[in-house]
């Protein structure tokens, strides 16, 4: 009697084991209004075959922003659902891009995946995309690297100048070159 009670708790307790696992659940990435495409990813990882469905359940994006899924193959802009199957000892890639198309902001996007009918999971993306211009970079790439020495043009260590080509050698190594017309 004991042995049958034990088979039978151990078949309960693997026909209700774990299908799948997530590796991150939360994701946020970020970048400026330059950039084309901000991304992040994480994985799903099946641990035994999992049927599963995924949908956008929230899209709160600024109006110029377009979205587009890779999980595991890479979906068009826009598509917003889709499903597969997904075979035991599988780790799939699961990300999500967003195209601020030169807009500032921050949006939110959430995945519900449904697997197998019965478990559900929700993945949310947050996007921040700052703001930077020209002025912004030059001003920042002055004001962080201590110059130490400034050259003309044939290489010559000069006071600053105004309209005069100038190189600008800084402490990291970098070069900047300048022209201040008056």
């Amino acid at each position: 009697m004991k042995k049958l009670i034990y088979i039978f708790l151990l078949f309960s307790i693997n026909s209700f084991g774990q299908t799948h696992s997530i590796n991150q659940y939360n994701l946020q990435m970020s970048g400026n209004n330059i950039n084309n495409d901000i991304s992040i990813n994480t994985y799903y990882n099946s641990l035994d075959t999992c049927n599963i469905s995924w949908s956008v359940i929230k899209d709160s994006l600024p109006s110029q922003w377009d979205f587009s899924f890779c999980f595991p193959d890479c979906y068009g802009v826009g598509i917003a659902n889709a499903q597969d199957i997904f075979f035991p000892n599988q780790q799939n890639f699961l990300n999500c891009h967003m195209y601020p198309n030169g807009q500032e902001g921050q949006g939110i996007l959430q995945m519900e995946i449904i697997t197998n009918n019965l478990y559900r999971d929700t993945v949310t993306w947050i996007g921040t995309v700052s703001s930077i211009s020209f002025t912004d970079e030059l001003n920042s790439s002055f004001s962080n690297n201590k110059s130490s020495k400034i050259v003309d043009i044939v290489g010559r260590e000069v006071k600053f100048k105004k309209n005069k080509l100038l190189f600008y050698l800084h402490d990291n190594g970098t070069v900047n070159k300048r022209i201040v017309i008056d």
